[in-house]
């Protein structure tokens, strides 16, 4: 044994080897994690949270991506990579070995990194059971309902926000200010809801330089566990810009489900103070919502469509008019062919369907309203 362990300590460094220690306690937590709600709870509350504040206070000083920044230079990495491994190869098979397991060591960072900051929120108590919300097979009769509160809401809201030229609607102020007022909002939320597992900090979220090509790939957000940074795609219009960053906020805090992601920024924008995140917070879900109603019944649809205010009405249309040229892409297909397989393994069996499943959420909330 001690001889196996002198060879092994010869061809591989001893940060590989507490490496390859520690990824053995992670695999053990992620199956704790998994098969244990309460573990779930505790390890998502007390342990990943604070990692995640720390993260995201730390790259919330750089006012770029750094995610972002990482991606772009993969060529130039990988190109130092293979350059690096050439000249260990040539050098000696010991260096060579040594090489290959500091790349492996790359792998099993990124691995712990998602079970020790994001991963132990997917197998969480439900949002529905911490708010006490009954989840359930929702009716026609219940999604038109709901969309006509909705709509009552977005037209008084709509009322009070400004509006360009061509009818998009505007977001008078920076995204630094639109995080600090959605930070302020999860403060109001947590406050509000007792039993809501959630710890909130100050953070901000960060504009993708490349949003415009980002577009084609049909994300408006993305958390990256890695950076614990908060991403928007900017070349959406305002008011999906404001409930994706409150969805990304919402990833940050450690809720993992898509649609408990999107159903908390429904909740954090309509409990803002601000007039247009309240307008985009019902303008968002109620996208959601006709959707399923359309669905479910063409005739209750159309009515509820024509409740809809003119404002509403011409930012929706403005939406799917710029949305056109990226409707069709293959980055598109790509990369929800990636995102429901990542949604999948992580125990979201509905994979990307899941963001829409916030109708459910919205349903019940409605419901209880009453």
């Amino acid at each position: 044994m001690m001889k196996f362990l002198r060879k092994m300590r010869e061809y591989t460094s001893i940060f590989t080897i507490i490496m390859i220690a520690f990824t053995i306690l992670t695999c053990i937590i992620h199956i704790i994690v998994s098969n244990s709600q309460g573990f779930a709870n505790f390890f998502n509350y007390y342990i990943t949270t604070p990692v995640r504040a720390v993260m995201a206070w730390i790259t919330g000083i750089f006012p770029f991506s750094i995610a972002e920044a990482l991606i772009i230079s993969i060529p130039l990495w990988l190109t130092v990579l293979v350059y690096i491994g050439v000249k260990c190869a040539k050098k000696s098979k010991k260096y060579a070995t040594r090489f290959l397991s500091a790349v492996f060591c790359i792998v099993l960072f990124i691995a712990n990194s998602f079970v020790w900051t994001f991963g132990s929120g997917f197998h969480t108590t439900g949002i529905d059971e911490q708010l006490g919300l009954k989840r359930e097979k929702v009716s026609a009769d219940e999604l038109y309902d709901t969309a006509l509160w909705l709509t009552e809401n977005i037209n008084y809201y709509s009322e009070h926000i400004i509006y360009d030229a061509d009818g998009s609607s505007v977001l008078t102020y920076s995204y630094k200010d639109l995080s600090h007022k959605l930070c302020d909002s999860y403060g109001v939320v947590i406050e509000k809801y007792d039993n809501l597992r959630l710890s909130n900090f100050k953070s901000r979220v960060k504009p993708i330089i490349l949003s415009e090509p980002f577009t084609y790939t049909h994300i408006s957000g993305v958390y990256s566990f890695m950076t614990g940074e908060a991403n928007v795609n900017t070349n959406y219009p305002n008011f999906i810009v404001t409930a994706s960053v409150a969805h990304e906020l919402a990833h940050q805090r450690g809720i993992a489900r898509e649609d408990e992601a999107n159903f908390m920024a429904f909740l954090v924008c309509i409990n803002s103070d601000d007039a247009y995140i309240k307008y985009s917070g019902y303008l968002d879900v109620y996208q959601s919502v006709m959707k399923n109603l359309r669905s479910a019944d063409k005739d209750l649809y159309k009515d509820a469509l024509k409740q809809l205010g003119k404002g509403a009405t011409q930012d929706l249309i403005n939406y799917s008019i710029k949305f056109d040229k990226y409707r069709d892409s293959k980055a598109s297909q790509i990369s929800n062919s990636v995102n429901d397989s990542y949604l999948e393994a992580n125990g979201q069996k509905e994979g990307t369907r899941a963001y829409d499943m916030v109708t459910d959420l919205v349903v019940a909330y409605y419901k209880a309203l009453k």
